[in-house]
């Protein structure tokens, strides 16, 4: 019969059991996130690989200090593989301090920190995208992929290669992506601070504003724009403005056949 001791069992539960942590930092820099925390009395521990679920990925806010002194930020619990103390593994973190919380059953959300303002939240009622409309913007666009970034690793990675096989040559293929956001786009929908809502396709673009309309070409050389007062139509030097008191026109108006309907 095999008796386990105090003293072992102690032991057993500090090498194989998990601890609860801290997250001072995390450096999302590497193929696989890292993050550094405080776990048991005077244990610190720095890259700590933190998997991230694939297509969601997220970067916890740095840790502060309370009135009090102590840490306060993102928490997490860490597996150690094996039973080996130096191979630790971070789960899930979450944090209190910006955590969206009272959800009704059945919700999913996705959020920032909490001075943001800013969630995705699906729930019964729908799907509702909220940003703060002191500082925030809403943009969906179109974009070229990284396929400079991805041919410039791809040709570094042949070149670290130099013939090796097997898992060699596996470790040396291009990993990764990098951010989207900050592309220039020619097509896109945005909403900005002012709530002012942009749509952008190539040179056209329609901008609407809480009372105003401006649909355009190119510039406002060639626009349209819709308000409370008037409807104004521009072509360069050619202007028309319709209102309560009639129709006006910088230039004499002409009879002439809608070109499309000879097409």
């Amino acid at each position: 019969m095999h008796r386990m001791t105090p003293l072992n069992s102690a032991y057993r539960a500090f090498t194989s059991g998990g601890a609860r942590s801290v997250v001072d930092k995390a450096d999302d820099k590497k193929l696989m996130q890292e993050m550094g925390g405080n776990m048991m009395a005077n244990e610190s521990r720095t890259k700590i690989e933190s998997p991230q679920n694939y297509g969601f990925t997220s970067v916890v806010a740095k840790a502060t200090k309370g009135q009090d002194g102590k840490l306060q930020g993102a928490e997490t619990f860490i597996s150690f593989m094996g039973g080996n103390r130096s191979f630790p593994v971070a789960g899930n973190m979450d944090d209190r301090r910006h955590r969206l919380k009272e959800l009704e059953e059945g919700d999913t959300a996705m959020f920032g920190q909490r001075e943001w303002g800013q969630q995705f939240h699906i729930n019964k009622d729908g799907m509702f995208m909220s940003g703060n409309k002191e500082k925030s913007k809403i943009k969906i666009q179109m974009v070229e992929n990284n396929k400079d970034d991805q041919q410039q690793q791809q040709q570094q990675a042949n070149g670290a290669g130099g013939g090796t096989s097997g898992g060699g040559a596996q470790q040396s293929q291009a990993k990764g992506q990098k951010k989207l956001f900050d592309k220039e786009s020619t097509t896109y929908i945005e909403m900005d601070k002012d709530s002012t809502i942009t749509l952008t396709r190539g040179d056209c673009k329609v901008i609407i504003e809480d009372k105003k309309i401006i649909c355009q070409w190119q510039s406002n050389l060639h626009s349209m724009l819709v308000n409370n007062e008037h409807v104004h139509i521009r072509w360069k030097d050619y202007r028309i403005f319709v209102d309560e008191d009639g129709c006006h026109s910088t230039h004499p108006i002409t009879i002439k056949s809608d070109l499309h309907d000879q097409q």
